[in-house]
């Protein structure tokens, strides 16, 4: 008896637990459904009164009449909703009625709360209302001791996109916090131009991890007007990761008259400054730097065999004969790298089916097909064997490896 009641009231208390859990939920969704509704109504009284001072930028009293509460926590998200889509005179409207309902002030307060959450509403919400005068209080929240108001102070300042504003985001780019530097390397690629010169005297002047990141963010924005001092830091620096993204930066900027100077880089006595010079001469695609790259393909370092092998694959027909006079030298591991290069890029497939073309399209394919027969890397080759449709081409790549030996 005792055991049975034991267990009768262990299954009542769990009845009474799994029935209060449903309370429970059913109480957090309806106070969730009506919270909205609430939230929902307010807005569509609100939006017309918004609307139409979008449209005339006249009379905003019915929005003035609004108490505080209601403004900072209907009327911002409505204005900061409509900015980012609005440009010409409708952003304008808005950004001058979040100054006339005071909510500029309201956050440039909020700016200094004790709490952390406060100062990052506060600071999502000017970036939105911009204006020359927020940017100065936005500056000095990058050094606040959360790194997420930091995070929204620079997002913030990214949206104000002003020459200033690129200014205080550069200066941070030696934050101890390596997650702080990285998002305002990335808030300073959206800014763009704005953003060049600051950087431009990171490079000159500033810390050494300040000056990799301003390097890079230059080439990333392909910013032209930066070359003469990423040559500079290419062939001047002390540092090797400020050399190297800075050659790779030239890269992306493409332009040609930068070639000689990457040429000196291939020659580097560091390998991330070589690896990173072949890979801008293989953006830049000038075909006279081919024998360069088919040097750096014999590399001792594998990053720099990688990096040319890429750059000749990316430079066309011209570039995948230089990779087959490579599969003809003597160096094993250069012909490896080019092996697997032609295998990535679809090129030993793409030969493959053209082994029965006219004319020169067929001897280039067949001259290619047997340099990686001898070369003696015929996997892939006897794959496709196997598996490509009936017809010439299969015939002729089936008996190609047979006279080499092939299964």
């Amino acid at each position: 008896m005792r055991n049975l009641g034991f267990v009768e009231l262990a299954v009542l208390v769990m009845v009474g637990l799994n029935v209060l859990m449903v309370l429970l939920t059913a109480g957090v969704k309806a106070t969730r459904t009506a919270r909205l509704a609430w939230y929902r109504r307010h807005i569509k009284r609100i939006e017309p009164a918004l609307e139409d001072y979008i449209i005339t930028g006249e009379d905003p009293s019915e929005l003035q009449a609004l108490p505080p509460w209601k403004r900072d926590l209907f009327v911002s998200r409505l204005i900061a909703e409509r900015i980012v889509l609005l440009r010409g005179s409708g952003r304008e409207h808005l950004m001058r009625l979040a100054e006339l309902l005071g909510l500029v002030d309201c956050y440039l307060t909020g700016l200094s709360s004790r709490r952390r959450f406060r100062r990052a509403r506060a600071a999502e919400y000017l970036g939105y209302f911009g204006g020359e005068r927020i940017v100065q209080p936005l500056g000095d929240l990058l050094a606040d001791p959360d790194e997420t108001v930091r995070a929204v102070a620079a997002r913030a300042l990214a949206r104000i996109g002003t020459p200033q504003a690129a200014e205080f985001l550069a200066k941070t780019l030696n934050d101890p916090s390596e997650l702080t530097r990285l998002r305002m390397a990335e808030n300073l690629d959206r800014i763009g131009p704005p953003a060049i010169e600051p950087l431009l005297d990171i490079i000159k002047y500033g810390e050494s991890r300040a000056r990799v990141l301003a390097a890079r963010i230059l080439g990333n924005l392909r910013a032209a007007e930066a070359r003469p001092t990423l040559q500079q830091a290419m062939l001047d620096g002390l540092l090797t990761d400020l050399r190297a993204q800075a050659t790779l930066a030239l890269g992306k900027i493409g332009d040609p008259d930068d070639v000689d100077e990457l040429l000196v880089a291939t020659e580097d006595e560091v390998w991330p400054v070589r690896a990173q010079a072949a890979n801008a001469l293989g953006m830049i695609g000038d075909i006279l730097t081919i024998p360069t790259l088919q040097r750096l393909m014999t590399d001792r370092e594998w990053w720099v065999r990688l990096n040319a092998s890429r750059a000749l694959a990316n430079m066309g027909p011209v570039g995948e004969r230089a990779l087959v006079e490579i599969l003809e030298g003597t160096d094993h591991f250069a012909r490896r790298r080019a092996v697997a290069t032609l295998e990535a890029g679809g090129i030993t497939r793409r030969v493959g089916g053209e082994l029965n073309a006219p004319d020169t399209k067929g001897e280039r394919a067949r001259h290619t097909v047997h340099a990686i027969i001898r070369a003696g890397a015929t996997k892939q080759l006897r794959r496709l064997a196997r598996t490509m449709p009936e017809g010439e081409d299969r015939r002729i790549l089936q008996e190609m490896l047979e006279e080499a030996g092939e299964p």
